[in-house]
């Protein structure tokens, strides 16, 4: 838990600061890890969103491109599409790569898919410590890759699909974009990255003066790392798959979305992956939020949290030609 007096409270919006006193930040341990995944389950296994929306809700089970476990997908779909052929927007969850499960993204899933008639999936990749890259990107692409070779089956438009994620979940997206490039088995027409977890050396360098004192600490970043990695981060010769602000070029990625609090401790990276995006040439629409933490999605009432969503959803149906 962070000691002494607080350096980064006075820049903490006002609309989400009762967070900060009402969760204690503890950096991430194996003791924590196992508590918090029991408490998180019991609350989404409860999640139907098809009391709540216009939706089907279907959870399918698929083979591994590379002979690992089976994988698991949540899939929603609009009661009343409003096209042949369904845009498909695929999400990773967040959690540091060692918790969080598909279900966290089901109600934002079914709010888009019935407003705006997409296809919706939520991939369950193994988690870390048990399961250490490439078991991650492994998963992530063989969900995809199932739903675009079953496009005709699913409804689903193999010419307007999106991948992205939040915190964990974007990382995951942003590498696993880098690898759809380089296969060049598939197209993706969109990524969208919130609060993204992309760069490991974040866990081992100095300390940020003001962002990463909340929620998601340097502490609970190298933990995440460590366990994904299955070594201490910050090593020489790691996959830009694992890590994407590896990567030597980002050339070929498709129009990008990030946002960023500017107290998050992935500010930094955040920035220096757009800004490589666009040096590289690849269209990025980049939000930084004055004084928001890695909690901020708690608070979907706040002013800038509101201008978050709508922002991305913008980007998102833009990229897929709703727009």
């Amino acid at each position: 838990m962070n000691k002494g007096p607080s350096k980064s409270r006075h820049l903490v919006d006002p609309e989400i600061l009762s967070a900060v006193d009402q969760f204690p930040t503890v950096d991430l341990t194996d003791e924590i890890l196992h508590s918090s995944r029991e408490s998180h389950a019991k609350v989404l296994q409860q999640i139907d969103v098809t009391e709540d929306y216009p939706v089907s809700f279907e959870q399918l089970v698929v083979p591994s491109s590379f002979d690992g476990p089976d994988i698991r997908i949540e899939m929603i779909k609009p009661l009343r599409p409003k096209y042949d052929k369904m845009p498909f927007y695929y999400s990773i969850h967040g959690g540091g790569m060692v918790s969080g499960s598909a279900a966290g993204d089901r109600t934002s899933l079914a709010a888009l898919a019935a407003e705006h008639g997409l296809c919706c999936a939520a991939v369950d990749y193994r988690l870390a410590p048990e399961h250490v890259q490439p078991s991650q990107l492994q998963d992530c692409y063989s969900g995809l890759k199932w739903c675009v070779e079953h496009a005709d089956e699913l409804r689903i438009d193999a010419t307007r699909i999106a991948i992205g994620g939040s915190s964990a979940g974007a990382g995951l997206a942003a590498g696993l974009a880098l690898y759809i490039r380089d296969q060049q088995e598939f197209d993706i027409h969109h990524l969208r990255l919130r609060n993204p977890m992309l760069d490991d050396r974040t866990a081992v360098t100095p300390e940020h003066p003001y962002a990463g004192e909340f929620f998601w600490t340097k502490g609970s970043n190298y933990f995440g790392w460590e366990s994904v990695l299955g070594h201490e981060p910050g090593q020489d010769e790691v996959s830009e798959y694992y890590v994407p602000a590896r990567a030597s070029s980002l050339s070929g990625l498709p129009p990008t979305y990030i946002s960023i609090g500017s107290i998050d401790l992935f500010i930094d990276e955040a920035l220096r992956f757009a800004k490589q995006l666009a040096y590289d040439g690849v269209p990025v629409e980049l939000h930084v939020y004055p004084g928001y933490h890695h909690m901020s999605p708690m608070f979907p009432q706040a002013h800038y949290a509101q201008e978050g969503a709508r922002t991305s959803e913008h980007a998102l149906l833009k990229a897929l030609g709703l727009r």
